[in-house]
């Protein structure tokens, strides 16, 4: 198996996670999706959906160092990001 079907095993099981939560109509946050996962873990018995299970929580445990490093290293800046950069048009060269 190549590294994009891996993270798609692992992306489909992150959903299915997120599914689970919708479902209960509790907290939808990273720390609920890692405990879903973890359960998700203790149920499984095959060997390779809980090696794909472990890899998933790394994967949202990753994303969450990732997030708190950009706001450490930014603390400024407000949530919102330009699409199409910071420079306005000026009014004689819009197109539309």
């Amino acid at each position: 198996m190549n590294r994009s079907e891996y993270q798609k095993i692992i992306d489909e099981i992150i959903g299915e996670a997120a599914l689970v939560l919708l479902q209960k109509a509790g907290p939808v946050n990273t720390q609920a999706l890692i405990d879903q996962l973890i359960r998700m873990k203790e149920q499984s018995t095959d060997h390779e959906q809980r090696e794909a299970i472990i890899a998933a929580i790394t994967d949202v445990r990753n994303s969450i160092l990732a997030g708190k490093k950009l706001r450490e290293e930014q603390p400024n800046r407000d949530n919102v990001l330009p699409l199409f950069g910071d420079k306005e048009q000026s009014g004689s060269n819009r197109k539309h």
